[in-house]
Formats: C-alpha cells, structure tokens, sequence
C-alpha cells in the first residue's frame, strides 16, 4: 500500500476536485467581519487570531482521524487524559499550540516523513488489507478531510513526539518506586465481601401526602448539577431533518468505481453542507431547492419533527446518541451560526443533517404532575439512607469484634450480616463478576489483613459493600524480569505524559486563549465507521 498513488491516474482528479469543494464548504474566509448570517466571528481566539465555527469544526476531525489511526496516546495527550466528556475543542486549542510551537523550535517534519509516520501507524498492523481508497472513502471523505490533511496529521505526530523527546531527555525511573509498583501490583488478597442492597429497604419508607407537598415546596426549581431545575418539564427541541440517501451501487460496479462515487457523493454533500450553513435563515428553502436539483444524482428529503426532549427522543434519531448530545448541546440554539448540524455519516452510507427550528423551555410541575417522580424522589433518598446506615453498623459491629479477637465468622454473626467469599485476585486481576471489582481492589490495597475497609458505595445507587481482607501474599512468578521492565517502561511514559502536560499548559497560558464554551458540541464526531 502506497500514499503516493492517489497522485496519479484519475484518481488525481478526483482529490484535487474534493480538496477545493471540501477547501470552500469548511473553510470559506479565514476572518469574518460581518457578522449577520454567519453567527459569532470568534469560535476561539489563540495568539490573537480568529478562528470560526466552520474551521474549528474541522480541525477537530483530526482528533477522530488520529484515534481511528490508533495514534491514541497523541490523540489524548492534547484532549485531555483525565477528561469525561467528548467535547474535543482543547484538542483543538492544544493542536493549534503544538504547531506554533514546532515552528518556533524549528520542528519541521518533511512530507516524506509525515507519510512514513502514517505508513507506520498501528492501524495498518491491525488491518493489513487497508488501502488509501479505504482511508478515502471510509474515514476521510465522510469528515470532510483528504489525503493532504493525512499527510498534515503526520507532521503533527511527528512535531508531538520530538517535543515529548527534547522534554524527556535524561528521564529514568527511581529503582525502588519499580521494586513498590511490583509489589503492589502482584500481591494476592485472599477476601470476601459483604453486600447491602437498597432495594431490601425501599418498603420501609414511609410515604405521605405532608412528605411529598414538603419535598414539593423545598425541590421546586432547584437547580440540579446539570443546570437543569428539578420538578421541571423536560426541554424539547423542535428540527427540520434533511436525509441524504447515497446512490445505489450495480453489480458491474467494479471497486474503484465505488469508491469513486462515494467519495463524488461526499463531496457534493458536503458542498450542499456549506451552501446550506452559510446563511441559516434560509436553511429550509435552501434544503428543498437542493432537494429539487436534477444534477444531484442521489436523493434528498426534508422532514419537519416536532418537539421532543432529549429523554423521548424522535423516531428518526433513536439510538443515535452522538446526534442527540450534538442536538442538546448548551452550543446548539436556533440562532444563526448554532442551529445548523454537521452531516452525519450513517450506517447506509448516506448522511443526515439536522437544524434546530425550535426551542420548548422547560415549565414548571404542578404538584400533581410531580407527585410520582417525587415518590420515587423520596423512596431512592430515604432508602439509601436506610441502607447505608445498616451498613455503616454493621462494619464497625464487626470491626469491634475482630479487634477484640473473634474469628471472621462469629464477627460476621455478632455484625448479622452474611460475606461472600471472592476468588482470591490482585491488582492487575480483578475478582470477576463482582459489583465495583476495581473499587474493591483499592480498598484491599489500603486494609491491613484480617480487618475491614471502609464502607463503599455500589455502582448505580444498588447499595453499599465492605470488604473482608483475610491475607496477602506476594506470588512469585518467573515473569517478574519482563514484569519490571513493563513497569520501568510505564513509569517512564507517566513521567513523559506528566512533564508534557506541565509544558502544554505554560504554552496554553501564554497564548491568550479565549472561546464561548464547548464551541464543538459534544458527540457531534460520531466515529466514522471503520477502513
């Protein structure tokens, strides 16, 4: 498999065409001054530059790009290591950083190199059929990028690894920190475990008109940690779909062929994407008259959707989940230059396009209308206070018994509770089929043997567990050279990852960053489906 191919035969065409179309519908002018129609100028501002919705939209492609290539630890070394969410405007914020900083230090990857760097990416290991027509058709074109934003991503891996490689000149880990981490990873606990659902304890709560008219009057439009009020209505957005079925493949269709009309039909959809979000105010008459052009060999329908909320999602957007966060994104409203989504590559092949026409704000619950939520409000509180208490007396009954030198099994008589032995297991092997399995071994880390630890809560609000340490033993193994050398090596990339992450965030400082919020909605970069 070659990336030079594509710079020859017909094939050269067709990216030199898709490189200007997909060039205007992402970029069109790099500074805005007007205004109007085409929302706000600054998405994010970063050494005194501008850069709008359209372009910031698209850098952060490479963010997907570079994951779907496996370049994984680049990919989040500039999102975020520790982050939770899937918004990847710092990826962008770090990405534009890295490369200011690589032509400051004089970092210049060559084309060549960039491509080598490509070539060698572990996809094309995991894959070994995938072909530049692939990477076209499959993960490129879908995202609006081509082989030239490829080869661009390849520098800035390259710029990415010399920089990692000047930071961490010298480093070496501290033998004994390695001869802990063995330790720590390879001792065996011997354990059991008690358990203390909340369901047991929902039918003694006492439920009554004065404790649901009470819960009413103190939670009524509380605001809750998502900003949303609590004893609300949920919001409910109203859309104008627009559906771009891809043209039908023949049998005498050979595979270049193919690929040749889906990348045609990428192309021209995402030159309808860029004429439709360049003025919003007329997305709707714009979409039809698409809809209506006889040089669009492939269909395209609109269709009204009416109000929905974000937990009774419409028909067409079921099990869509990336759509529907980008739908309900805190960046997404029906003003101009918020409105209009980013097609999404289906599962068909084909793409769906979506402008947010309406917004139903949420309203206030009478107390009728909440009294049910405000039961199983009440049933879920009460109850996990009832059960968190039973647990919380019951360790420290048998805490009071093992110090007192009771075996484990009268200590967990006199406590009236029941444990249930694990299978013995160690940091690197978690016990199988358990509640909370790796809160569970950081609790056994931190108890002494043939004691308790603390009271842990289980995942989804089931209830509360402690954990019995019987013993530990170390296990000796005769992989323990490869074992440390594992470890020396991990502890050498923290360290790489940590003094990168100090030098990422003195550049960020310096570069007078600002941005309006999560400027790309989270889930709107839907994973492209696979070369």
């Amino acid at each position: 498999m070659s990336l030079n191919h594509f710079l020859r035969g017909k094939t050269m065409v067709l990216i030199v065409m898709a490189a200007l179309f997909l060039g205007l519908a992402f970029f069109g002018s790099r500074y805005d001054s007007r205004g109007g129609a085409s929302g706000p100028t600054c998405r994010i501002k970063i050494y005194g530059k501008c850069y709008r919705d359209q372009e910031v939209q698209r850098m952060a492609q490479f963010f997907v790009i570079s994951r779907q290539l496996f370049f994984v630890e680049f990919a989040m070394s500039l999102f975020g290591e520790n982050r939770l969410d899937g918004d990847p405007t710092d990826f962008v914020t770090n990405l534009i950083v890295l490369r200011k900083a690589g032509e400051q230090l004089g970092i210049e990857p060559t084309t060549e190199e960039a491509k080598e760097a490509i070539r060698n990416a572990p996809v094309f290991s995991m894959q070994p059929g995938l072909t530049d027509a692939d990477l076209e058709a499959n993960l490129l074109s879908p995202r609006g990028m081509t082989m030239a934003d490829l080869v661009q991503l390849g520098k800035d891996y390259l710029t990415w690894r010399k920089i990692a490689d000047l930071l961490d000149a010298g480093n070496s880990p501290v033998p004994i920190e390695i001869e802990k981490a063995y330790v720590r990873n390879n001792q065996q606990f011997t354990a059991s475990v008690a358990e203390f659902l909340r369901e047991n304890f929902v039918d003694k709560v006492e439920l009554t008109d004065e404790k649901v008219k009470t819960y009413y009057d103190e939670n009524l439009g509380r605001e809750l940690p998502d900003g949303t009020k609590e004893l609300y209505s949920d919001e409910k957005r109203g859309l104008l779909m627009v559906k771009f079925a891809p043209p039908a493949e023949t049998e005498e269709m050979t595979a270049e062929k193919k690929a040749e009309q889906k990348l045609a039909f990428n192309t021209r959809v995402n030159e309808i994407y860029a004429h439709l979000a360049d003025d919003e105010t007329k997305f709707a008459e714009l979409a039809k008259k698409a809809a209506a052009n006889p040089e669009n060999n492939f269909e395209i329908t609109t269709k009204a959707i009416p109000p929905f909320s974000m937990e009774t999602p419409a028909e067409e957007i079921k099990g869509k989940e990336e759509i529907l966060n980008d739908l309900f994104s805190g960046a997404r409203g029906t003003e101009p230059g918020r409105s209009v989504t980013v097609p999404y590559p289906q599962e068909d092949g084909g793409f769906l396009m979506f402008q947010i026409t309406e917004i139903v704000e949420p309203q206030e619950l009478t107390l009728d209308q909440a009294r049910e939520q405000i039961k199983k409000a009440i049933e879920a509180r009460e109850s996990n206070l009832l059960v968190n208490e039973a647990a919380t007396d019951a360790r420290a009954k048998m805490l009071e018994a093992l110090e007192a030198g009771k075996p484990v099994a009268e200590a967990a008589k006199v406590a009236g509770t029941e444990l249930k032995a694990l299978e013995p297991f160690t940091k690197n092997s978690p016990p199988a089929k358990v509640d909370s399995a790796g809160q569970l071994v950081q609790a056994a880390l931190q108890t002494q043997p043939g004691s308790v630890s603390e009271v842990l809560p289980m995942t989804l609000g089931k209830g509360y567990q402690f954990l019995f340490v019987d013993k530990v033993e170390l296990v000796e193994s005769k992989d323990e050279p490869s074992r440390k050398d594992t470890l020396r090596n991990a502890a050498s990339g923290e360290y790489r990852r940590a003094i990168f992450q100090a030098w990422l965030r003195q550049r960020l400082a310096d570069a007078g960053i600002s941005r309006d919020g999560p400027v790309v909605p989270e889930g709107m970069l839907g994973e492209p489906e696979e070369g």
